[in-house]
């Protein structure tokens, strides 16, 4: 099955897809250095996990698999995870899950239930540039803000077709890239979203009661920035993240160039056979079918493939009040 004709988001949800999404998760912690989460998060404060838009809840999963072997469960410190999305077709089997995590069906653009606010010392969301419109992108930012505790920790990663390279530049290379990225502004997605992004986020206002502070980051925002990094393809010290990436590129390419084929050719099945509008729509879907077929064939998309993923570390604000120490707060012994 496929995403709705309505809905943004620009890839299918069947069971090919959710292979394809669980090795894409392996190769990104590859290219993660081995980290489900950021080095700069300390770990052994994390006990309440949210994934939003968690797919197959892989990363999930191998989360709770890390927590959970590390240190004892005991009391109110007992792990807690939950995966987020927008639809139930990739989630693992319920009687597979250990009896600390579930998954819910919620889409992100809307609040999420009051039960899950404050709930979690880290949210995790990774790769949403395809499903979140450009005019939602505020409203999913404060919603994901709101399930984090004060001093919790947000991680973010995403990459763009716009992020991704090739040596020698083909045509074959540059016209799926400028397909990809047309069909993101015609979904009303952004055709970048990693700035606008850390712009949001760091934009968000915190409300710090008279008589409190902010350790956090002394100020009135709400997210103060721990880490912001690009990490990238490009000489990466791991084999397997250099003999994978062409074809963890080529992959994506193709689904997402028959993305935009299948809407195109939705397009052109609705409207007359005579009009110019057909016409036109005829040449651009022969054009994407041929550049389909050269991707499918390697053909000169035989290039030396790079890509960039960006990744974002922010902590929510605490107030503390004014009369009280705030060192250890801010800075938790080890």
């Amino acid at each position: 099955m496929t995403s709705g004709e309505g809905e943004p988001y620009m890839l299918p949800r069947d069971n090919q897809e959710s292979q394809r999404l669980n090795d894409q998760h392996e190769y990104f912690r590859q290219l993660s250095h081995g980290h489900l989460i950021h080095p700069s998060i300390p770990a052994r404060q994390i006990h309440a996990v949210a994934d939003v838009a968690t797919g197959t809840g892989l990363w999930l999963r191998q989360l709770a698999d890390e927590l959970t072997l590390s240190r004892p469960v005991h009391g109110e410190e007992s792990s807690f995870f939950v995966g987020f999305d927008i639809s139930q077709q990739q989630f693992p089997p319920a009687d597979s899950l250990p009896s600390q995590m579930k998954f819910v069906v919620h889409d992100m653009v809307d609040a999420f239930p009051a039960q899950y606010h404050e709930r979690f010392d880290l949210v995790n969301v990774r790769l949403v540039s395809y499903a979140v419109k450009a005019s939602d992108l505020d409203r999913v930012v404060r919603n994901i803000t709101q399930l984090l505790k004060p001093g919790g920790y947000l991680q973010w990663q995403e990459t763009d077709a716009g992020d991704c390279w090739g040596h020698p530049e083909t045509p074959t290379v540059t016209a799926w890239a400028n397909y990809v990225m047309a069909e993101k502004v015609d979904r009303g997605l952004l055709p970048g979203i990693a700035a606008p992004l850390a712009k949001s986020i760091l934009s968000l206002p915190a409300t710090i009661p008279e008589g409190y502070q902010n350790p956090v980051s002394w100020s009135k925002e709400m997210m103060r920035l721990i880490h912001l990094e690009t990490v990238s393809t490009l000489d990466h010290p791991s084999p397997a993240v250099e003999a994978d990436k062409k074809m963890v590129v080529m992959t994506v390419a193709i689904v997402l160039l028959t993305s935009r084929i299948n809407r195109k050719s939705g397009e052109l099945d609705r409207e007359s056979s005579t009009s110019g509008k057909a016409e036109k729509l005829r040449e651009e879907i022969k054009s994407m079918n041929a550049t389909l077929e050269a991707i499918q064939r390697g053909g000169d998309m035989n290039s030396s493939w790079n890509f960039d993923v960006t990744w974002i570390v922010a902590r929510k604000a605490i107030p503390v009040d004014i009369n009280k120490g705030w060192m250890t707060i801010k800075k938790p012994p080890a």
